[in-house]
């Protein structure tokens, strides 16, 4: 798992099948400006505890399916103790006026091609894939912004999915060495949305692109240290044909990973802090003055055959 995420960095050959799971904890601390009747400071956290469990299936030597979903919850912690129409304290496995709860995210189903894969021998590991996403129901049912309302209600602004399916397209490029650093490359991913969504929502399209590089420690759990760079680009999406304010952004976000193997297979555990350069890491109102937000993540993966 050179960058962490346990379907990455690895080919199965045929009959071969790699089982993995992620465990992601993210906290994001946000604040802005009083909006509307409400003229107070807005505050609070939003945590999320997602599940991503994934198989790899060779169905033969150069061809691989990859199937993963998510599962979890997505939490809002309301921190300003006063009534709002926008926060509450609440969690993604409820309904509410405006959104379906429940504990499945999107699922997604891909074929991986395999151009080369030295395996555990020194050289180049290159794949390349297409997919599918599948949205699940837990998703938002109607705008929260409300851009074509005069009055504004109570409603909520996360869910699990976004409601559509979208289309996937990857390329995975890592060199193995028998001397630090172990592994070197990374990945990118894109993933865009074929239509809106039955209730108007056209979301962002995403464009992921991580390096990394791994470096040895030869200890008796085979253990190494990972260090990484994401760059995140989220574009426009849109309510019923009207653009979303702040929903087009870009992040960063470096992290160091620790790696190790046991009899369980093989283990990653890493950090990840995000940097906004543009548009929000979370938004909550669209454009509304003095928007703060502080991230961290923490992934868990684990690989076994």
């Amino acid at each position: 798992m050179p960058v962490g995420e346990a379907d990455k960095g690895i080919g199965a050959n045929k009959g071969v099948i790699y089982y993995g799971a992620q465990t992601q904890i993210t906290n994001v601390q946000w604040s802005h400006g009083a909006i509307g009747s409400e003229d107070y400071i807005h505050k609070g956290s939003l945590n999320g505890y997602i599940l991503l469990p994934n198989i790899i299936y060779g169905i033969n030597n150069k061809l691989n399916l990859v199937l993963n979903t998510t599962i979890g919850v997505r939490n809002m912690i309301w921190k300003t103790g006063k009534h709002s129409l926008h926060h509450r304290s609440e969690n993604s496995l409820s309904d509410f006026a405006n959104a379906n709860g429940g504990i499945l995210g999107d699922s997604k189903i891909m074929l991986r091609y395999i151009f080369k894969n030295t395996g555990m021998q020194e050289g180049f590991r290159v794949f390349g894939g297409f997919g599918l996403t599948i949205p699940s129901n837990s998703e938002l049912t109607s705008d929260p912004f409300f851009l074509n309302e005069n009055s504004i209600e109570e409603h909520r602004h996360f869910s699990l999915s976004n409601g559509t399916y979208n289309s996937n397209f990857e390329a995975q490029i890592f060199y193995k060495r028998n001397r630090n650093p172990l592994f070197i490359g990374g990945f990118i991913l894109y993933e865009n949305p074929l239509h809106e969504n039955q209730y108007g929502f056209l979301p962002s399209s995403r464009l992921i692109l991580r390096l990394s590089s791994t470096y040895k420690r030869f200890d008796k759990i085979d253990s190494s240290i990972g260090y990484g760079l994401s760059y995140y680009h989220t574009g426009k999406s849109y309510w019923n044909n009207k653009f979303t304010p702040n929903s087009e952004s870009i992040t960063i976000a470096p992290s160091i990973s620790f790696l190790f193997n046991s009899k369980y297979g093989a283990h990653s555990l890493s950090i990840q802090k995000p940097y906004t350069i543009s548009g929000q890491l979370f938004n909550n109102e669209g454009e509304v003055v003095d928007q703060k937000t502080n991230a961290w993540q923490l992934v868990f993966s684990i690989r076994l055959i």
